[in-house]
């Protein structure tokens, strides 16, 4: 599966000094979806927003998903991240969560096609992306990866 222009945006974005550690901050500390928080952000660059009633439909399809097969990855790597003689496995299974996260990026695109989609602003967008309330410190990190992006 080449990639398609969100997988493109995303790797471009990502590399953004402060953006992965701000991800890895919603996903981590919050539980948020890195991949939904960067479809809502490339969404917003495109001028397109989704209805609340798709995104609940993307929510449902996307916690299948990362709970069948991302989460057991993610833990299977974060457990050799600690093994020493392992690092070569740890690199080759990072490239491999990489890869199908960027697959995954790919499907959710397709899925969506081009829809009809108004312009909203850039944190209502990311919070809609949000699996719980935006306030506290998610709030304040939508807010710095919101400038990271160059949205606002």
């Amino acid at each position: 599966m080449s990639k398609g222009a969100l997988a493109r945006w995303s790797e471009q974005v990502y590399a953004r000094e402060g953006v992965a550690p701000t991800l890895l901050a919603l996903q981590d500390e919050s539980g948020e979806d890195v991949l939904l928080l960067l479809l809502a952000a490339w969404l917003q660059q495109q001028g397109r927003t989704l209805p609340t009633d798709v995104w609940q439909q993307v929510h449902g399809q996307q916690a299948c998903w990362r709970e069948e097969l991302m989460l057991p990855l993610r833990q299977a790597r974060r457990a050799l991240a600690q093994q020493i003689a392992l690092q070569a496995q740890y690199q080759r299974l990072k490239a491999i969560e990489i890869e199908v996260e960027l697959q995954r990026l790919q499907v959710l695109e397709d899925s969506l096609g081009r829809g009809d989609c108004a312009d909203q602003a850039v944190q209502a967008a990311l919070g809609a992306a949000c699996s719980g309330p935006v306030n506290g410190r998610r709030a304040q990190l939508l807010v710095q990866l919101g400038g990271l992006l160059s949205l606002r």
